[in-house]
């Protein structure tokens, strides 16, 4: 049996429930017709960074993949990143197929991580990432949108937007089944990053 795999970082609730009010923000009101937009936003409890999606991992290749993941997170120190900002992806024309936040620190810890990820989980076999890394918070997925500039306008307002800032002390492994409400992700792994000095 395979499940299906991926690695994040965890959000605090604050911050998860500023994500989380969004839809209901005077910001959307006007654009979110269900006639003329078909969205499925995430639920709270998944709001989470993603550094890295294996796909359908072998229940036996598992232990495998965390005991890798561990080794890279003990090898780095813990770091803060901002969650800030949202926009329509993509974000110029054509069909717009999600709505995200973004996450962003100076020191480029988060595309440190992800690359060291990327690197130590080829040997399992992995592909690694050929697109540059943009780090950020899935807010909603678009099945269709009747008037793609006028949402991406509202959104486009939303840009200057903090969420707060955001410890990174931890690295999660995370296993996700389909459920009647949609996805539940369960932790398979918590691996904490070096304490910071």
């Amino acid at each position: 049996m395979a499940i299906r795999t991926f690695l994040a970082l965890d959000l605090d609730e604050e911050i998860r429930r500023r994500l989380a009010d969004l839809p209901d923000g005077p910001v959307f009101e006007p654009v979110l017709n269900p006639r003329d937009i078909k969205i499925n936003w995430i639920s709270r409890a998944n709001l989470h960074v993603t550094l890295k999606f294996l796909g359908d991992v072998p229940d036996e290749k598992i232990s495998e993949v965390c005991v890798i993941a561990g080794r890279v997170a003990a090898g780095l120190s813990g770091f803060e990143f901002d969650v800030c900002g949202v926009e329509a992806i993509p974000p110029d024309e054509g069909q717009i197929r999600m709505f995200w936040a973004g996450a962003a620190d100076d020191s480029g810890a988060l595309e440190q991580l992800h690359a060291k990820l990327d690197e130590a989980l080829s040997g399992m076999g992995f592909k690694e990432e050929n697109r540059r890394f943009r780090p950020h918070v899935t807010l909603a997925r678009i099945k269709f949108a009747r008037n793609a500039p006028a949402v991406r306008r509202a959104v486009a307002s939303l840009a200057g937007l903090r969420f707060g800032l955001q410890a990174a002390d931890q690295l999660t492994v995370y296993g996700s089944t389909l459920g009647e409400a949609g996805p539940v992700y369960t932790p398979l792994a918590q691996l904490p990053f070096a304490a910071t000095t």
